[in-house]
């Protein structure tokens, strides 16, 4: 099968640096940085991000559901518990940032990648994560439930309690990850890849009595 490639943020190189709420226009924010600040902003209505870098910004616990993110960029950023819930992500990057608990339930999330993130207990029931890379990231007890893993990437991640129930792991490579135990549906493993240890775990997972 042919990889696809992933798509990377399409961002000038030169972004004028600007706060939160001066940046933000009738729900949209486009073609800035937004630097060193916490943000508990609320609202009802979506959210539009286009063209917007976040660097060294806090987020508390935001409930921003619906709202769509193209071209942005997220760096050591502190998104634990925010609610993204049916949201869009598109050429998005998350690099050396911190979302424990954050709520990516039913979103779109497409030629996205996660670099030193930390995602335990991130909850990606119900998505779509289209040529999405996650890479170096701790992902315990993140939750896929029932989720659409299209070219969907997992390198040198920890995994340990991932729920993948009820996922389709076809065309998944496990093989360079770390866990002990993850929860899978085992009618829809078939196609995955993983090591010859991680084998023999998924075999003890399922009650095989193994013998040399």
């Amino acid at each position: 099968m042919k990889k696809t490639k992933r798509l990377e943020p399409v961002i000038p190189s030169k972004l004028e640096i600007m706060s939160f709420t001066d940046a933000l226009d009738d729900h949209y924010i486009n073609g800035c940085k937004i630097f060193q600040e916490t943000i508990e902003f609320e609202t009802d209505q979506a959210l539009h991000f286009d063209k917007v870098v976040f660097e060294n910004v806090n987020f508390l616990e935001v409930a921003w559901p619906r709202s769509e993110f193209v071209d942005v960029v997220f760096i050591n950023c502190d998104l634990s518990n925010a609610d993204f819930s049916r949201c869009v992500f598109h050429r998005t990057e998350f690099r050396n940032s911190k979302l424990v608990g954050t709520n990516f339930a039913e979103a779109g999330v497409r030629h996205t990648v996660f670099i030193d993130c930390v995602l335990n207990y991130a909850t990606f029931g119900f998505s779509l994560c289209n040529t999405t890379r996650f890479e170096t990231s701790a992902l315990n007890f993140a939750d896929f439930y029932e989720a659409e893993l299209k070219s969907t990437e997992f390198y040198s991640c920890e995994l340990n309690n991932i729920n993948f129930i009820e996922t389709s792991l076809k065309g998944v490579d496990l093989s360079s990850n770390r866990f002990e135990n993850i929860q899978v549906t085992v009618e829809k493993m078939a196609g995955c890849r993983v090591s010859s240890q991680q084998a023999l775990a998924f075999a003890r997972q399922l009650g095989l009595d193994i013998t040399e």
